[in-house]
């Protein structure tokens, strides 16, 4: 039997292999990288800075997030100096906030389930389970709201002095919660190593898609 069919077939699926590879390589590298999406082109206007108890705050980045296609609310990230790499606004001991801006009617319990979740995946477990008695008191006082409208604003911050509150329109929820560990815990559900998503952490953090040939190497 001739060895010629059987090397021409190797040969064939080599080529074909380096042929479809070079097709890959092309689509990618006309591909439009995504940019994060700030929350000005869904018509929400954050202040660029806020004065919180006689500090100032400077917004680091906005961002909107969805649910498959649905906008469900914008986020703005307020730090005592601005900086683009999470490790960098976990170090600041300033006063923070996150403050939201409901594009859609929000049960506040999404919410809770929403940060609890994003806790567990950014933390060991044991981390966690040092966290239980917070998340419990955020549990506590998320059940004395039933829910958020749209353009309702909901305001996650953090005072070195007291700790953690929650406010809806500028109102506190209830006590501010002390563990110090816990505020951090809740900036990484948007800014850690495994966020909402990650062009919601980009925009906050104000950086630009990774370029398709750095990915490559």
């Amino acid at each position: 039997m001739s060895l010629l069919p059987f090397m021409d077939s190797r040969l064939g699926r080599a080529t074909m292999r380096a042929f479809l590879g070079a097709c890959v390589t092309m689509a990618l590298l006309n591909t439009p990288a995504v940019q994060a999406q700030s929350a000005d082109a869904v018509g929400v206007i954050y202040a660029p800075t806020l004065d919180v108890e006689g500090r100032a705050l400077t917004l680091n980045g906005t961002g909107v997030a969805y649910r498959a296609l649905v906008k469900l609310y914008t986020v703005g990230l307020y730090l005592p100096t601005k900086v683009h790499k999470t490790s960098e606004v976990l170090a600041q001991t300033g006063p923070k906030q996150l403050r939201f801006v409901l594009l859609r009617s929000m049960r506040v319990d999404e919410l809770g389930k929403l940060i609890t979740n994003g806790i567990e995946h950014n933390c060991n477990r044991q981390e966690f389970f040092r966290l239980i008695p917070a998340i419990r008191s955020m549990g506590a006082q998320f059940s004395r709201m039933q829910r958020l409208g749209a353009q309702d604003v909901f305001t996650i911050a953090y005072m070195p002095e007291r700790g953690t509150v929650f406010l809806v329109n500028d109102e506190p929820v209830g006590a501010a919660i002390a563990d110090p560990l816990f505020f951090p815990a809740i900036l990484k559900v948007w800014l850690g190593d495994q966020p909402t998503t990650t062009d919601l952490k980009n925009a906050l953090l104000e950086q630009k898609a990774q370029p398709v040939l750095s990915a490559l190497e």
